[in-house]
């Protein structure tokens, strides 16, 4: 891509922002597939100023929130953040990297902040971001050791030493998990009628077994793992995007890691951490760690569901739809875990069931696409010109992503009409023995779920194991719904933290 054309992908209200926070005049940019709640964009602006030269004290007036943070001599390579929506993500961002700008922790410095319109400019670190690929197959296991110190290193500093506005201490490390748990239910509440069962039941045995410890709080990146540090030589450059970030359980940080691990494999978890136990000297904790993981799960998988719900200009709902399907699924997996429980699983079903004897066809109605099967020929046919004429002749990139996702979700239409009514009849027969009643649908049987979980219960909790079986063969059907859309994540499922 020229110089030129990819100024095309940079919003020309953007660019006047970087110019103007930088005085110097932007000579490329190209976007990047960032994540669900922000853009993303490398940006390089000249070496020289504009003008010919800076103002050394215009160029620091002003600085502050929501004011460009500048100096008289920024990096020419930059990276630029922009929050889809006002999730205020960029601003939180900064915040924390101030604070921890000159720690023993590498961070990249704040060039820029416009907080009323949620962008970031960042210094652009060296470095690969797609870990595990490496340079060197010599560079991996040492790059993940250096993490795993390096996340030691967070947890060491003194939450009193770090300035940061928006997060407060809590009182107790139990205190620190029922904010996320207040959010959570709040994205729930904004789903509404049509949210995931599993999600209210995963809310309830969240909120009824908050691990109590009396270890030391730390800042926490709660994102932590491949994906978000930049790489080089076996060793971790810099630690980014730390929007979620807040003060609680280090624990938290090893369970970002093992759900990060499900789609950028770190390595053996039960190695990783006691690289980190003998690196920090904090003891690991596999049961708070264990309580954590299912925490992060729902909550990113929560919190991808309203983005889907509602979808802003630009979201990748192909992208965000598979990774959905991969940590709910394992959320499920996950609780089973943590209660002691053998994971469950399902026959996989590789071709059409007719009705039974009775002839019980229900489940049939409600699969739209195997209802009317003269629709397979035009999905496989727009499916087959995607891959083999669309897809190769787009140069990489933004719109060679979404024709491979279109060409995705096709496959995924294509396998629903060969499975859907089996897996249906399957899902109405176990809920059938979880409620003793047979509801007519799906969308019945859904909205019977959620009265379920939603009335209160003094006795919440006597079949958690039951409902945590259902609900892993559940999430297993769906994932084998959407078995061409998962790709290569169809079979990542989480690690067990204990060795064995």
């Amino acid at each position: 891509m020229s110089s030129i054309d990819s100024l095309l992908a940079l919003p020309l209200p953007l660019r006047a922002w970087i110019e103007s926070v930088t005085r110097r005049k932007v000579v490329s940019a190209s976007r990047h597939l960032a994540g669900a709640s922000r853009e993303a964009w490398s940006v390089d602006v000249e070496v020289a100023p504009a003008d010919g030269a800076d103002n050394e004290d215009d160029a620091g007036a002003g600085a502050g929130a929501g004011e460009p943070d500048v100096t008289s001599a920024e990096p020419s390579r930059l990276f630029l953040l922009h929050d889809r929506g006002s999730s205020g993500g960029s601003a939180r961002d900064a915040a924390v990297l101030r604070a921890l700008r000159g720690s023993a922790v590498p961070v990249p410095q704040v060039v820029g902040l416009d907080e009323t319109n949620g962008t970031l400019l960042l210094e652009r670190i060296e470095g690969r971001s797609d870990f595990p690929a490496v340079d060197h197959e010599s560079e991996r296991d040492p790059t993940a050791r250096h993490l795993m110190e390096l996340t030691g290193r967070l947890h060491a500093i003194e939450p009193q030493t770090l300035h940061i506005p928006h997060l407060k201490i809590p009182a107790s490390l139990a205190d620190s998990a029922h904010e996320p748990l207040v959010r959570a239910r709040g994205a729930a509440a904004a789903l509404g009628a049509e949210i995931e069962p599993f999600f209210l039941f995963a809310l309830g045995w969240l909120e009824r077994n908050v691990p109590a410890s009396d270890a030391r709080c730390a800042l926490i990146h709660s994102d932590m793992g491949p994906g978000n540090f930049l790489f080089e030589g076996g060793r971790v450059m810099a630690i980014v995007d730390w929007e979620v970030a807040h003060f609680g359980d280090p624990m938290e940080d090893l369970a970002a890691i093992a759900v990060r691990d499900m789609a950028t494999p770190i390595g053996h978890l039960p190695t990783r951490f006691a690289e980190y136990q003998a690196s920090s000297g904090i003891d690991v904790d596999l049961e708070r760690v264990g309580y954590y993981r299912a925490l992060v799960l729902v909550r990113n998988s929560l919190m991808i569901g309203l983005g889907l719900a509602h979808p802003p200009e630009g979201f990748d709902v192909v992208e965000m739809t598979m990774y959905q399907t991969l940590l709910i699924r394992a959320a499920a997996l996950v609780i089973c875990d943590c209660l002691g429980v053998e994971r469950p699983e399902i026959d996989v079903v590789d071709a059409p069931v007719d009705a039974d004897a009775n002839g019980d066809a229900a489940a049939d109605a409600n699969s739209e696409v195997a209802a009317d099967s003269r629709l397979a020929p035009l999905i496989n046919a727009a499916q087959r010109d995607l891959e083999t004429i669309v897809t190769p002749e787009l140069p990489a990139g933004l719109a060679a992503h979404r024709a491979d996702g279109a060409a995705r979700i096709l496959a995924t239409l294509a396998h629903e009409s060969r499975v859907g009514s089996a897996l249906d009849r399957a899902e109405l027969d176990e809920i059938t023995f979880m409620l003793g009643e047979r509801p007519t649908n799906r969308t019945q049987a859904d909205n019977r779920l959620r009265i379920v979980f939603e009335a209160p219960d003094e006795n919440a909790g006597e079949h958690d194991v039951r409902w945590a079986r259902y609900f892993a063969r559940r999430l297993l059907r769906l994932s084998e719904r959407r078995r061409p859309l998962m790709a290569s994540l169809m079979d990542r499922l989480p690690q067990s933290l204990e060795n064995r």
